[in-house]
């Protein structure tokens, strides 16, 4: 269960003041972000994120040099993750939270040591994913004014009202564009159903938020992760933390950094303190971008600082292997 962090956390530091030597001068180097709000800037329609470009650069540039390693992390399911990154294909990645994981074959890793992961629902996850279907077919009406809205429908029969919404709806494989009226966004992933509220009035998306997480309370295996302007109802319990353990068992790297901008990022960065107090690594940074409470030890402004940062990285770890390799 991801828990919201009480403490504000770091100051703001310019991309140019984080501290990257370990990483850079790592014998092995494994560089997990996220990508939603971190690579790529946050959108309305989360099907239209693309990395900046920068960012790509800087991404593409480290996936080339010898002894480091490139992983996502997100709550994207993998086939939606890797379609909008464009990464290169030697970038591992782990979607829905940590339940899918593709940590593909390339060049420094023989085939049959390539892992995945993209587990069978159970016959107790799939009956909590069709009742999460169920109970999200009636968002509409619990909408302010739903009967006004352009485009809503209401069909009334015996004592019972049902509202046959505008919404758009959003799959692994699609645009996420509908046609007529949308207010807000149901985004299906193979584990969970995430509602996005972005640009909705504050009343409506609190209305829609109480309403999602009703179900919860007739399943409460289901797991609600709150984040910017997304309620989603998964039902693996896999974290983020469980992604950072899964690519430091897979890599071997001496030294992990992790950059992420949400709530559920803070289980990467308890995983990865937990991992370089224990001294599975030797050196590990995590970066909070923007300005929530968090407690990872560095904090940037937003993705343009990220590509700045990333930037810095390729430079000093690319000047370190040369040095090194005489």
């Amino acid at each position: 269960m991801t828990s919201k962090p009480t403490v504000l956390g770091p100051a703001p530091s310019a991309p140019a003041e984080v501290a990257l030597r370990d990483l850079a001068t790592a014998d092995s180097l494994l560089l997990a972000l996220d990508f939603d709000g971190v690579l790529a800037p946050l959108q309305d329609d989360p099907a239209t994120s693309r990395m900046l470009p920068e960012s790509a650069s800087a991404i593409a540039a480290l996936a080339e040099l010898p002894r480091t390693r490139v992983a996502l992390v997100s709550g994207r399911d993998i086939a939606t993750l890797r379609r909008l990154s464009e990464v290169p294909d030697s970038a591992w990645l782990i979607g829905s939270h940590g339940a899918e994981a593709e940590l593909g074959t390339d060049a420094d890793r023989e085939p049959d040591t390539a892992m995945g992961r993209s587990p069978e629902l159970t016959p107790a996850e799939a009956k909590m994913l069709a009742a999460i279907e169920a109970h999200l077919d009636a968002f509409e009406h619990a909408l302010p004014g739903a009967d006004e809205r352009p485009g809503a429908a209401a069909a009334t029969t015996g004592a019972g009202a049902a509202t046959t919404g505008s919404a758009a709806t959003m799959g692994a494989d699609d645009s996420g564009s509908a046609d007529g009226p949308s207010d807000f966004l149901i985004e299906r992933k193979p584990y969970s159903r995430t509602v996005h509220t972005r640009g909705l009035a504050p009343e409506a998306a609190a209305a829609l938020h109480e309403h999602a997480t009703e179900v919860a309370e007739e399943f409460p295996d289901i797991r609600v992760i709150e984040g910017h302007d997304i309620t989603e109802l998964a039902v693996k319990q896999a974290t983020k933390g469980d992604a950072i353990r899964l690519l430091a068992r897979a890599g071997e790297p001496t030294a992990m950094g992790y950059i992420g901008d949400d709530v559920t990022d803070e289980d990467a960065f308890a995983a990865l303190d937990e991992l370089t107090d224990s001294r599975a690594l030797n050196a590990g940074l995590t970066v909070k971008v923007g300005s929530a409470p968090t407690r990872a030890s560095w904090r940037i402004a937003d993705p343009a600082a990220v590509a700045e940062l990333l930037g810095r990285l390729v430079a000093e770890r690319t000047e370190f292997l040369r040095t090194v390799r005489g």
